[in-house]
């Protein structure tokens, strides 16, 4: 049973093991695996070469090679990965040709650093079990699919040691893979120098020094090498003769095959079947690994993700931008900010929130209420209580609700992704989901909601607030900052707004991110922003509000210290006492002719002002 055939299990095209690993008999399989050294050493055969693999090691089986891991004296912990070769072909149309090899001699090495980040991500993201983790897990690997073959595509040869071919010359790069492709391709047919050479266009003289400068090896001996290679299946999985082994790899006679296999093997075709066939996996001779438990897992990975982000060359510096900025309140409008929103609720939120629904509509200036329903009539009685509140309302199907998911969207993240997507807009109506659907007890499900489930408030709740109730003449706007002119009861009221973000967080609501890749993006950015505005205003005193929105007072930072629990077993009671809105700041400052105002901001956060000039009392 040399062959292993693997089950990929609930529509899910990636199997997953985290163990400990004793023994791993000799096999082989259609599709690729990786084998990742989280804690460590283990040694692998593949092939001819025997690996020793300690901690951060990855190596890459493609389809069809033969390998094995032992375990040595030491302890171990193995991150075996196999990927569907079935599925992920609709991506990648040449994957089942694909010759990847990660393994490198070298422990620094930043492409391979970058692939350990992405691997380990994927291992989080499974062994959480997280919300929508199929999908994540899903999109992620085709990522890392796409990131080898732009990096691991190819291999050379060290000592007769198979390694990652490393090579930045896209040309030599994608010709060398489709040389080695074609060759294993098509090793047991006749294939010739010349034949290469028609193919890629060049000389032959030429395309022979181009193949041992990059592998190594010259034709002849690579042709060799893989015919060789590929003959150790039918050696060790069927009883064929020697001659007939020999013939069916491509060899033109058997004294040929066997001087062959011997230079790479170092025994003979008979002496290696009469070695290995009694270590092959068989009923008889099963794996043997201890899986880890999910704790156990997760806190080695994240040691992992930890460790390889340590090793980065230089950390970033932190950025620091001061400006003092001069505003003309009297100065010509740029345009007009006039939106309104228009919420999607269901029965299950109405069911859940009860009256608490109507207010929180009203909080949020709330103007069209589309109800999502799988049978008209049930939403009817809500319809009509919504109606005589003065809110426009729409019975919609529930079918044609799509939620997408990143868990930016539970993070300070999703108020920059709301307020850039909308804030200049063309769009009358800003349409958004009220709350997020499902298992009161799952607090963080990456859905584009501004309620969690049990009805607390994430960041895009207060920038949706904030949309809705903004109404007026916008006078400045730049990356950092925005100045809106209002009116209110007669009287001018004027807003500042202030944004602390990077690139990498802004895109954390417009990809997959898991919710612990979520929190070091967020963590990691420690730029500070310090912005002193002078706004002349008329004589008077003047009321001023601020209010300051950071990472550290959201739903997500708090599930951040309890370490991502699945579910939550606070009473629901004591988890609404957590404080998840800005804090506010409230005073009075008598002005001659000019204000100042400053906004200190370290890290991803947003403050805001509303200055009103205080009313005098008759």
């Amino acid at each position: 049973m040399l062959f292993e055939k693997t089950a990929y299990l609930d529509d899910f095209p990636i199997n997953i093991r985290i163990a400990k690993v004793n023994e791993y008999p000799i096999h082989y399989h259609q599709d690729i695996e990786f084998v990742y050294v989280l804690r460590g050493e283990i040694w692998l055969k593949n092939g001819y070469c025997d690996y020793l693999l300690k901690d951060g090691d990855i190596f890459t089986n493609s389809g069809h090679e033969v390998h094995s891991l032992t375990a040595t004296d030491q302890d171990n912990v193995v991150a075996i990965i196999q990927v569907s070769n079935r599925f992920f072909t609709q991506y990648f149309p040449t994957l089942n040709k694909a010759c990847y090899r990660t393994y490198v001699n070298k422990d620094l090495y930043l492409k391979l650093d970058n692939l350990r980040k992405m691997l380990l991500q994927i291992l989080i993201d499974y062994v959480k079990k997280s919300f929508n983790y199929k999908s994540a897990c899903t999109y992620r690997m085709v990522e890392v699919i796409k990131y080898l073959n732009e990096n691991f595509n190819l291999f050379a040869f060290e000592d007769q040691v198979v390694v990652n071919f490393k090579n930045d010359n896209p040309v030599t790069v994608e010709r060398i893979s489709r040389i080695i492709t074609y060759i294993y391709e098509n090793y047991a047919s006749h294939i010739t120098l010349d034949d290469l050479a028609d193919m890629e266009h060049l000389s032959t003289f030429y395309l022979s020094h181009l193949i041992r400068e990059y592998t190594g090896m010259n034709f002849r001996e690579f042709l060799s090498f893989a015919r060789v290679e590929m003959s150790e299946i039918d050696l060790l999985e069927t009883d064929k003769k020697i001659s007939a082994v020999a013939r069916d790899a491509g060899f033109s006679t058997t004294s040929y095959y066997e001087n062959s296999f011997t230079k790479w093997f170092k025994l003979t075709p008979e002496e290696h079947r009469a070695k290995y066939l009694p270590m092959i996996l068989s009923p008889y001779r099963e794996a043997k690994l201890e899986q880890l438990s999910m704790n156990v897992a997760v806190n080695l990975i994240r040691h992992c993700l930890s460790a390889v982000s340590g090793r980065e060359n230089s950390p970033q510096a932190v950025g620091q931008l001061q400006l003092n900025i001069d505003i003309d309140l009297g100065k010509e409008a740029i345009r007009q900010i006039d939106h309104n929103l228009e919420v999607t609720i269901t029965m299950e939120d109405f069911a859940v929130m009860d009256c608490d629904l109507f207010k929180t509509l009203e909080d949020l200036s709330v103007k069209v209420v589309n109800i999502a329903v799988s049978k008209k009539d049930e939403a009817e009685d809500l319809a009509r209580k919504l109606s005589e509140k003065g809110f426009i309302t729409q019975i919609v199907p529930q079918s044609g609700l799509k939620l997408s998911s990143a868990y930016g969207y539970d993070s300070i993240a999703a108020f920059f992704h709301v307020f850039k997507e909308h804030f200049l807009s063309n769009d009358e109506y800003i349409a958004f989901r009220l709350r997020d659907p499902g298992d009161e007890r799952i607090i963080l499900k990456g859905c584009p909601s501004c309620l969690t489930s049990n009805i607390l408030h994430k960041p895009s709740y207060y920038a949706y607030r904030f949309l809705g109730g903004l109404k007026g003449d916008l006078l400045y706007w730049s990356k950092y900052y925005c100045v809106v002119r209002s009116v209110h009861n007669g009287q001018p009221v004027y807003l500042l707004m202030v944004c602390n973000t990077s690139d990498d967080i802004d895109r954390l609501c417009s990809r997959n991110a898991s919710v612990y890749e979520t929190n070091d993006v967020i963590h990691d950015f420690k730029d500070e922003m310090n912005l002193d505005f002078n706004l002349k205003l008329t004589p008077g005193q003047y009321q001023v509000i601020k209010y300051s929105l950071s990472s550290e007072n959201t739903i997500f930072e708090y599930m951040a210290q309890l370490d991502f629990p699945e579910r939550n077993n606070l009473p629901d009671n004591w988890l609404k006492l957590l404080c998840t809105q800005p804090y506010a700041n409230v005073h009075l400052d008598d002005v001659d002719s000019e204000m100042n105002l400053n906004f200190e901001i370290r890290g991803a956060g947003i403050q805001l002002a509303i200055i009103q000039k205080k009313e005098k009392i008759k």
